[in-house]
């Protein structure tokens, strides 16, 4: 072994250690930490139809090869651990593109870290909802797209060869033009400082030639040509964000390694340096995991697959919000739990029973509601405004389109579903779907539009009495709201319609409540036929808490009665206008 090979060994020991560490830790952030929102949403918010028309509507755009295949790739995130290989490619191929960049500019040459980190930095993007991998193969197509500049500005007919290359990166990368270019003419100045001016110039004017590509051909505007298959296109995008710092990075770190090129540094502190600064990556990375959220996305995965015992299960791993109360309180239902054990899990007001329309997520997750409630119409609406009421949302989308299909065959919609089953047959994954499916019955709800929700369930509660689903729904809104008496007539008037074998929990926590509140005798007792348990713990919890509250006495409410109605009342999470009597009188 010559003494050459011998000082280069432990540098391949560390440079091995830590790419299989960093490899595998791409690996435990998709397979484990964000398998939902990585995989399962990334590949239901867009559908690959193999058809020329859908090949052609990419071809359209600026960077639309790009974003053809990445497509293509997005719908074998179907099966899992094929959709975890394709991320640890991309994320290999960033670091192997960007060490290349790195040697060509002969920087950091003795790092082991420097080539991870674009890579790295885009594990916390790509948990983004409006992430797309089209973004990161963008940039490994600009990476080599300015190691082609380098070359081809060498050559005798450059003046050709820059405009021609400049031209076809921008079909293929659309916005990411801007690093090819940036990287070209960084490396054109200090590389090649005497002979620069030329190349610059000629690249600089090359810009006409995507410009004039733009204006003849390309059917957008100057805006979304620009920043085609960046982070910029999007709506929320920000300067430094999680996506803009790592589609940056690429840049900044050769600018960085320039600047501090001079500097001398021993390999003990280079190492340590190292380390810390990987570390610290990490560290931020992980900081900006958001478990909660990955929780929600999973319960939407049980929700579709109708799987409403491990929905709950799941909730008991999220935080409090909105839709964990949403698909809880769903799946609750679903299982007939609802009536028993609703308030056994937190709520947070009618917000967590039918979710606010925010985004096209919470469309698609009110969408699910209707359908499950036999709320056809409405539940197509909702699909349609998640799939085209945002533009940036690529569409048609598969979760979308099942719903659509769904919808048309339980309406006995025979020409609409056909239509929808044609382009289901032309995915990989779905071209059987519309077999394996089980169907609600439809609800005749006469074209009503859905503004007043309760009014809404009134009416429908009228014209089917006997739907138990349609009851529970409208109990819960009129106990998340205390409208004491609405649900008390509710009860009266639709209770009996149901095989209830006995009054279920909470309805007789209500009602041991509107006893109390109304200042009725036990004669109440004789027409509501509370259980003698029940009304032992309410009068319990009275005590408790008509007396002073104490620390020890609030923890002893807290662990005896916070899965009951009566907690619910008295400390709600989130305050509640709709009160009809002062919350004072009830205890």
């Amino acid at each position: 072994m010559s003494l050459r090979t011998q000082k280069n060994l432990p540098r391949t020991t560390v440079h091995t250690v830590v790419f299989v560490l960093l490899s595998g830790f791409a690996v435990w952030w998709y397979s484990y930490m964000n398998p939902y929102l990585t995989l399962f949403y990334r590949e239901q918010t867009q559908m690959f139809l193999f058809t020329w028309d859908y090949f052609f509507r990419y071809l359209n755009l600026p960077g639309g090869i790009t974003a053809y295949v990445a497509s293509f790739l997005i719908q074998f995130f179907y099966i899992r651990w094929l959709g975890i290989l394709i991320y640890i490619c991309i994320f290999l191929g960033i670091y192997a593109t960007f060490q290349r960049v790195l040697d060509h500019f002969s920087l950091f040459r003795g790092s082991f870290v420097i080539a991870f980190i674009p890579g790295v930095l885009f594990l916390p993007a790509s948990v983004s909802m409006l992430f797309d991998i089209a973004d990161e193969l963008a940039v490994i197509i600009a990476l080599w797209g300015f190691i082609a500049l380098t070359v081809v500005a060498s050559k005798r007919f450059y003046y050709l060869l820059i405009p021609l290359t400049i031209t076809v990166l921008y079909a293929l990368t659309g916005g990411c033009i801007l690093i090819s270019l940036s990287l070209f003419l960084l490396y054109s100045v200090v590389r090649q400082a005497k002979n620069a001016v030329r190349p610059i110039v000629t690249a600089l004017l090359s810009l006409f030639f995507p410009l004039a590509l733009w204006y003849f051909f390309y059917m957008v505007s100057f805006r979304d040509a620009c920043f085609a298959l960046t982070h910029f296109r999007y709506p929320d995008a920000q300067l430094f964000d999680a996506r803009s710092i790592a589609w940056l990075s690429v840049v900044v770190l050769p600018v960085i390694g320039i600047l501090f090129k001079k500097i001398r540094s021993n390999k003990k502190w280079i190492f340590f340096s190292e380390t810390v600064l990987a570390v610290a990556i990490i560290i931020c990375i992980i900081k900006q995991h958001r478990p909660d959220f990955e929780q929600i996305i999973k319960m939407s995965f049980h929700a579709q697959n109708h799987q409403w015992e491990d929905v709950l299960k799941t909730n008991e791993k999220t935080a409090v919000s909105a839709l964990s109360c949403f698909y809880t309180n769903l799946a609750l239902q679903k299982t007939g739990q609802m009536a028993e054990k609703m308030f056994q899990y937190e709520q947070i007001g009618i917000s967590g029973l039918i979710v606010d329309l925010k985004d096209q997520f919470s469309c698609a997750a009110k969408s699910e509601l209707f359908y499950q409630l036999g709320w056809i119409n409405p539940a197509r609406h909702y699909a349609c405004e998640s799939m085209s009421g945002y533009s940036y949302i690529k569409e048609p989308n598969i979760q979308n389109m099942k719903r659509l299909l769904e919808c048309a065959v339980v309406r006995h919609d025979s020409d609409l579903a056909s239509k929808y089953e044609k382009i289901m047959n032309k995915t990989l994954f779905y071209r059987d779907y519309v077999q394996k499916q089980e169907y609600p019955s439809e609800i005749n709800m006469n074209n009503m539009l859905i503004r007043n929700m309760p009014a809404v369930l009134e009416s429908i509660m009228e014209a089917n009495s006997h739907n138990q689903a349609i009851f529970e729904y409208l109990m819960a809104y009129y106990l998340l709201e205390r409208e004491y008496e609405k649900a008390k007539n509710c009860f009266d008037r639709y209770f009996s319609n149901f095989p209830y074998s006995q009054i279920p929990t909470h309805y007789a926590e209500f009602l041991a409540l509107y006893k109390r509140l109304k200042l009725l005798d036990d004669s109440f007792y004789a027409q509501y036929p509370v259980s003698k348990e029940i009304r032992e713990r309410f009068d319990m919890m009275d005590t408790l808490i008509s007396s002073n509250m104490t620390k020890k006495i609030m923890k002893t409410v807290e662990s005896g009665f916070k899965n009951t109605y009566w907690f619910y009342v008295r400390f709600p999470l989130v305050n509640i206008q709709t009160v009809q009597q002062d919350e004072k009188k009830i205890y």
